[in-house]
């Protein structure tokens, strides 16, 4: 029980004494001098073009920027490398938007630095030397930019297009004066057109056209209308008088002509071409190649001038004296058989 009492007293004279009180002030002082130090952190934070400086106790980079109160986007660059002793510096580089308007569709990118050429690629947008961007590639971006591109193609393409037909009116002797006949229908032909065409978007900004090749050809629409005209396109130079030339070798008055055709590059039995203005004998009584003037008494029906270059079996038998040849059947059906004069002119 002494030995209790006698360490009491000692610890009582211990507590009291100067030597522990000097050393408790020390433990007292280095722990203030610590907790100050913990809190005097100096962050310099370079951002938005100016400088800002705090004072932390954080040493983590997200626990700095949020014991600072400073908020980054994930597209900011952050750049921080650690404390020197008490003091560090935080960079940051704020990204901004540029927008890309291309093929009708808008990205928008966040950018930091870089150029139009380095903002097109982060869009995954790639051109060719053709399209039409409305900055240079190496121009360097800035805020809110806006690039615009166009697309511009070349092609050859091919259009197909009708060919109208004409309408022709041809006055024949055929028919009655004031009548009209259709002699032949008029069709449309086609033809196709080949441009080199410019695009701006897939829209066309220039066509060169390149060739023209006609498929169809058109069909002239033909009327025939009654009149008093030969049928005969020929003219030999004769003086008509009284629906009769004023000179002649020989006259068949009231002869029997009939009218064919036939089809295109015919031949008489002469060997020439035949087209209107061509007549078919017999050749025993109107040799091959003799000039004619056929003609209507009462000059009602004209066929005019003519060639004698081709026979058949009705003029060799003499049931007809002549057969007048025309360039369509219809005209040839509309002859019938009419009661002509023929003179041999030579």
């Amino acid at each position: 029980m002494n030995h209790i009492f006698y360490m009491a007293r000692m610890a009582r004279t211990v507590f009291k004494s100067r030597a522990f009180a000097v050393s408790v002030l020390s433990v007292l002082m280095s722990l203030t001098v610590y907790a100050v130090s913990a809190t005097n952190n100096t962050v310099y934070v370079r951002a938005d073009q100016q400088t800002e400086v705090f004072n932390t106790s954080a040493r983590e980079l997200e626990d700095i920027l949020a014991d600072c109160g400073i908020s980054v986007s994930p597209h900011d660059v952050v750049d921080f490398s650690g404390f020197d002793g008490n003091v560090a510096e935080i960079n940051i580089t704020r990204a901004f938007p540029v927008v890309i308007r291309v093929d009708k569709t808008t990205y928008r990118v966040m950018m930091t630095e870089g150029t139009v050429a380095d903002a097109l690629k982060k869009a995954g947008v790639t051109i060719d030397d053709d399209d039409l961007v409305s900055h240079p590639l190496y121009e360097f971006l800035e805020e809110n930019e806006r690039i615009f591109i166009n697309r511009i193609d070349y092609r050859t393409t091919s259009y197909e297009e009708e060919i109208p037909y004409e309408v022709e009116t041809r006055v024949t002797p055929l028919l009655r004066a004031g009548k009209s006949r259709l002699l032949q229908e008029g069709a449309v032909g086609k033809k196709v057109l080949t441009y080199g065409e410019t695009t701006k978007d897939g829209v066309v900004e220039e066509a060169q056209l390149l060739g023209e090749n006609i498929v169809l050809r058109p069909t002239t629409q033909i009327h025939l209308v009654g009149g008093n005209v030969p049928v005969s396109p020929s003219d030999f130079g004769y003086s008509i008088v009284n629906n009769a030339p004023t000179t002649y070798k020989s006259v068949i008055t009231n002869a029997r002509a009939t009218g064919y055709s036939a089809g295109g590059n015919a031949h008489g039995a002469s060997g020439n071409s035949l087209s209107a203005g061509h007549v078919a004998v017999n050749p025993n009584l109107i040799p091959y190649g003799s000039k004619l003037y056929i003609t209507s008494a009462d000059g009602s029906f004209v066929y005019g001038y003519a060639i004698a270059s081709d026979t058949g079996t009705g003029l060799l038998e003499g049931i007809i004296d002549v057969d007048l040849f025309y360039d369509t059947y219809l005209e040839s059906v509309l002859n019938g058989l009419r009661i002509v004069n023929i003179y041999v002119l030579e």
